[in-house]
């Protein structure tokens, strides 16, 4: 146990410096202009990638601690996808509900973990859609130029059905894979 936690403190320290050459808490208003949402579905008939347009929210991380706090909102009708057949499909009562349900919801909180000697990260916190609430863990890898973070990568595959998204007769496969790339400038 102790070398376990002597390895994550030289991994942490190696990943991102001492403690010394950070600032505390920073904090950086998430927008269209530093923040992308994507989807993608695979369905019978092709696949489905989709981004949102439209997100707002907050990152708060700080890297002395290695921790970070994240509140995400997608505007669900920003939605863009392949043809306007396929959005109206996507948007509809069936899919993503986006009358009755104009946002996406995602917050959560930086874990970094060690698997086989490495830092991985995971961002693990709860997606709101369609009025339901469900927890998502997304493996995160942030990417430095030399010292100073500069973006990060989040990744998750989840069960549509939990949040009662149909998957047409089964056409489509229920899982669903989502990433968030924020951008820190």
């Amino acid at each position: 146990m102790l070398r376990k936690h002597f390895l994550l403190s030289v991994l942490l320290t190696v990943a991102f410096g001492t403690g010394s050459a950070f600032a505390a808490v920073q904090n950086l208003t998430l927008s269209p202009g530093n923040t992308q949402a994507y989807l993608h579905a695979r369905s019978a008939v092709t696949d489905v990638d989709g981004t949102f347009s439209e997100v707002s929210g907050h990152l708060d991380y700080d890297l002395e601690h290695q921790t970070c706090h994240v509140d995400l909102t997608m505007d669900v009708s920003s939605l863009k996808v392949g043809s306007a057949v396929m959005k109206q499909i996507m948007l509809s009562g069936i899919m993503l509900d986006s009358d009755a349900h104009p946002t996406m919801h995602y917050v959560g909180d930086c874990r970094p973990r060690v698997v086989n000697g490495q830092v991985q990260g995971q961002l693990v916190g709860m997606l709101t859609m369609r009025g339901q609430t469900h927890p998502v863990t997304f493996a995160s890898r942030m990417q430095f130029s030399g010292n100073t973070l500069r973006r990060i990568v989040s990744t998750a595959t989840f069960d549509q059905r939990k949040w009662g998204v149909s998957t047409l007769l089964r056409s489509v496969n229920p899982m669903v894979r989502s990433e968030t790339v924020i951008e820190l400038k």
